[in-house]
């Protein structure tokens, strides 16, 4: 699965999965703020994702 499909997924989700991705930036974001390392370790189906924020439009202070 690429990006592209990825994000049209997102842009078609139910309005619960748009409220978590909104949430889930709104925690990043405060981290990247906070100068914290904006990522979170999700345990999911088994799964151990770790979700980190590269970057944020607007953002007066940029991570990588």
């Amino acid at each position: 699965m690429n990006n592209h499909t990825l994000e049209q997924h997102l842009a078609e989700a139910e309005q619960p999965v748009k409220d978590f991705m909104a949430d889930l930036l709104e925690t990043l974001g405060k981290k990247m703020t906070d100068n914290q390392d904006p990522k979170l370790a999700l345990r999911y189906f088994g799964a151990q994702l770790e979700i980190k924020l590269v970057d944020f439009e607007g953002s007066s202070s940029q991570r990588i």
